[in-house]
């Protein structure tokens, strides 16, 4: 049933930042803007600043390397959930989707 999930999150153009390496995340979206021509890049809570790290890495390398502008798109947003004390918690996200032109 693992193999499963994987495969589907293998399969999708969305990368979910997280506490890897920041060049990780660069080279992952770079990846899969080559195989799909579009890549997401999802992060919530402290971690948007570094999605958006990712993204402006990635868009500068992109151009640079065959001077191509790439088009992008911002969601923002909240995800509500309770924690393990049952506390209602809210948490910031952004979507930046990337695409070639």
């Amino acid at each position: 049933m693992d193999n499963k999930k994987d495969k589907e999150r293998r399969e999708t153009n969305e990368i979910f930042i997280g506490s890897k390496p920041f060049m990780k995340y660069v080279i992952a979206t770079i990846m899969q803007l080559e195989k799909n021509g579009s890549a997401i890049i999802k992060a919530r809570g402290k971690f948007i600043s570094r999605g958006v790290d990712v993204a402006e890495v990635v868009k500068k390398r992109v151009k640079e390397k065959d001077g191509t502008d790439l088009s992008q798109g911002i969601i923002i947003g909240t995800d509500a959930f309770k924690n393990e004390e049952e506390k209602q918690i809210n948490v910031s996200t952004i979507d930046i989707s990337l695409n070639r032109n």
